[in-house]
């Protein structure tokens, strides 16, 4: 098997990436804060990953955004040009300028955000940190009018974010403008194999509850999910692939689907697939760990798989948002009835560390229907407080 090294943090772990890492014995380097880790799984030490991470023969995957900045500081000099064309969202829309050409971005720095028109012939803008995690401090503007409160509101959440992030992770420095598309958003997983070729390791349809909802709330999966992007979207990460030059290279990838089916990228995580154990969905979906593929190099059979039919089942991830006015100390989360608004819909309740997270843990769900996936976009997560 070739080289691998994945670095766990932050406070959920996925249940698919631990059983993988303890099937193949993948070396694990650790950063606080995590969980305990079962004792059977490898750990390394600091020289020890500071090596592998060099190593250009090392496939590199981590689970949470934190340990990027261990890794920038370690990549070789063209993994690390790779790495920071995705995790910089300018030069992410530079690279695909050429697909999009009469898109409207700007890049501002925070002293020239208050100052900025926007353009009379754009309805809609959406305002992000140019380094940036988790949706925090994403707004879409619908006017000049909203820009000025937005601005404000922003800064607020980076600020208060940025306490206990590192630098890599979120910046509040720069921004980035760009034209609102419209679409339905989708998410996706996968990585460029040892060949450079794609391989999808599942995709998600993330609903919003309104036009100005940028939450994370809710993200889910089933065969039509993947059915209905799954060949544009090889499509469009082969050409991505082939302009960097990526191989056994792992992303998340946030993308738009237009009525005609095409897709717009959004933006591209690297060396990473969705966090707080999103990509478990697809192992619950489709019975494979998208983890074991990346480590062992391998694709999903997904014609097959999409041809099976003796599931309809829809399955979900509902992340358990903090309101805007918690604070620690102040208040404390009843998680047990979190838990029970999905009766036995529930399949998995993973809890957070609400002191250094936006959110207090995430469910993972099963359902016939998709009225009843999508009700939970409007949960009221202030009658999950308790002073």
């Amino acid at each position: 098997m070739s080289l691998n090294c994945c670095l766990i943090s932050g406070p959920v772990l996925s249940p698919s990436l631990l059983r993988a890492v303890q099937k193949y014995a993948i070396p694990v380097y650790v950063q606080p804060p995590t969980p305990p880790l079962p004792e059977t799984i490898p750990t390394l030490e600091d020289t020890e990953a500071k090596s592998l991470v060099a190593n250009r023969d090392t496939a590199v995957i981590m689970n949470w955004e934190a340990s990027l900045c261990f890794i920038l500081q370690n990549l070789s000099h063209t993994q690390l040009s790779q790495v920071n064309v995705f995790k910089d969202k300018a030069a992410f829309r530079e690279l695909l300028k050429e697909s999009h050409p009469d898109l409207f971005y700007v890049e501002l720095t925070r002293e020239t955000l208050q100052d900025f028109q926007l353009p009379q012939e754009i309805k809609a803008v959406v305002l992000k940190p140019s380094l940036g995690t988790a949706s925090i401090g994403i707004r879409t503007v619908r006017g000049q009018q909203e820009w000025a409160r937005t601005v404000d509101s922003v800064l607020q959440d980076i600020d208060r974010a940025t306490k206990s992030m590192n630098s890599a992770m979120l910046s509040s420095s720069r921004f980035l403008v760009e034209e609102f598309v419209e679409g339905e958003e989708f998410a996706c997983d996968g990585f460029w194999d040892a060949n450079g070729r794609t391989v999808i390791t599942g995709v998600y349809h993330h609903p919003f509850a309104s036009e100005s909802d940028v939450s994370d709330t809710l993200y889910y999966t089933s065969r039509q999910v993947v059915a209905q992007t799954l060949e544009p979207l090889t499509r469009l990460m082969d050409k991505i692939g082939t302009k960097l030059d990526l191989h056994r290279f792992p992303f998340h990838f946030e993308f738009r689907r237009y009525s005609d089916g095409s897709l717009f990228p959004i933006e591209l995580n690297p060396l990473r697939f969705g966090q707080v154990a999103l990509p478990d969905l697809t192992e619950y979906t489709f019975n494979f760990n998208p983890y074991e593929l990346f480590f062992t190099d391998r694709s999903p059979d997904w014609d097959s798989l999409l041809a099976e039919e003796d599931s309809s089942n829809i399955y979900a991830f509902v992340l358990g948002s903090l309101p805007p006015h918690y604070e620690t100390g102040k208040y404390s989360i009843d998680e047990e009835s979190f838990r029970k608004t999905f009766g036995n819909k529930l399949l998995n309740y993973i809890p957070s560390n609400p002191a250094i997270t936006p959110f207090f843990g995430v469910a993972h769900i099963v359902a016939e229907r998709l009225e009843d996936v999508l009700s939970y976009l409007h949960l009221d997560f202030d009658s999950f407080l308790c002073k």
